[in-house]
């Protein structure tokens, strides 16, 4: 991408720096989707409601327990998933629809603490306004100066990028629901307006519908 910086907009962007939910590592682990995550290969549903008899996973690394944790006193846990082999980072939560019954949120291509400030905005609002954040519909108030939208996340991207989150939900019979956080380019564009430009897709590929939802 030439004569344009994509981060440039969230340049002034107040960031906290504290964040005790955050962990960074250089790889995803992840349940195969063939696997017990969903009961029937051809029923691709996603889950409404965590079933009452949801129990999460037993921990088996320190990570594992950090999380489970964090899950359980704070309600939600977010992991930061480095870039690699020209591969853009991305951050996704776990524990929103465990403790809300909201879409996970994932995040793709942004700094790790641009990315975690904005899934912290997003769990405030989840979890402590109860808001139900919507598809396709233009948000402003995540940072001043600049709109963020969400796309359903297509459940073929999970094992790529949702590998925590699905071994977190992994007794559940269908997939959970995700949504990804989608920012727009230096016009304030998403890509499915008309004029959206797609060289941001290669920072940012959309993991679901591009174009409201018609696709």
């Amino acid at each position: 991408m030439t004569a344009c910086d994509p981060l440039q907009p969230f340049a002034q962007m107040p960031i906290e720096r504290e964040f005790h939910m955050i962990r960074i590592f250089p790889f995803v682990f992840f349940l195969s989707l063939s696997g017990h995550l969903l009961a029937d290969e051809t029923d691709m549903t996603f889950m409404v409601n965590t079933p009452d008899d949801f129990s999460p996973p037993t921990a088996e690394s320190e990570f594992d327990h950090d999380l489970l944790k964090s899950v359980d006193t704070v309600g939600w846990h977010n992991i930061h998933v480095a870039a690699e082999n020209g591969k853009s980072g991305f951050s996704f939560s776990v524990g929103h629809f465990h403790k809300m019954d909201h879409p996970e949120v994932l995040v793709i291509g942004l700094p790790v603490e641009v990315s975690q400030q904005l899934l912290n905005i997003a769990a405030v609002k989840i979890a402590g306004g109860n808001e139900k954040l919507e598809p396709y519909m233009e948000y402003s108030d995540f940072t001043e100066g600049l709109s963020i939208a969400f796309v359903p996340v297509d459940i073929s991207h999970y094992t790529e990028y949702l590998g925590y989150a699905s071994w977190y939900y992994g007794s559940m019979p269908r997939p959970f629901p995700t949504i990804q956080m989608v920012w727009p380019d230096r016009s304030g564009l998403f890509p499915w307006d008309e004029g959206y430009d797609a060289r941001y897709l290669a920072i940012q590929p959309v993991l679901g519908p591009s174009n409201g939802g018609t696709d």
